[in-house]
């Protein structure tokens, strides 16, 4: 089972850098880190969302998050609106160049999914589908039983 294990986590890395939008320096694609990126899409999965919501999904402290999304801001994808009905409660919301930068970044990889998806059989998809979702679900289940996990945990939308 050592084995199993070492292969499954190299292989789980080997597949999140082959289809994440960060290169081995963390810079994502059109001059964004990639915990700006992990922001973006935390923010691109609801209208509008509180930092803590934010801090929270891509695991920082609110100083780390301000400092994420003042840089994006800076550079015109986010901005800031108060809570309508707690103006104590900061929310951030992508701008309209924010929505076509996360439209693009997240092209690419669906494609390139679509594609190698396309070449499987059928019944493996399906295998790759349920395993995947299982091997989540523990990921999930091990996060809220020990309060550890160093990866990021969104939940699904429309799962």
């Amino acid at each position: 089972m050592d084995l199993e294990i070492r292969q499954l986590t190299e292989l789980i890395e080997d597949l999140s850098y082959a289809f994440g939008s960060h290169n081995i320096d963390a810079v994502c694609c059109e001059n964004i880190s990639h915990g700006e990126y992990r922001a973006l899409r935390t923010v691109s999965h609801t209208d509008i969302c509180t930092m803590q919501d934010i801090a929270k999904s891509i695991s920082v402290t609110k100083s780390g998050v301000t400092r994420i999304v003042s840089r994006l801001e800076g550079k015109k994808l986010v901005c800031r609106i108060k809570d309508q009905n707690d103006g104590r409660i900061c929310c951030v919301q992508l701008s309209e160049e924010g929505k076509a930068l996360m439209t693009r970044l997240t092209e690419q990889p669906v494609n390139k999914t679509k594609t190698i998806l396309a070449s499987m059989d059928p019944a493996m998809r399906q295998i790759l589908l349920i395993s995947l979702n299982a091997f989540f679900q523990a990921a999930l289940n091990y996060k809220a039983e020990t309060g550890h996990c160093n990866t990021e945990i969104i939940s699904k939308k429309n799962s």
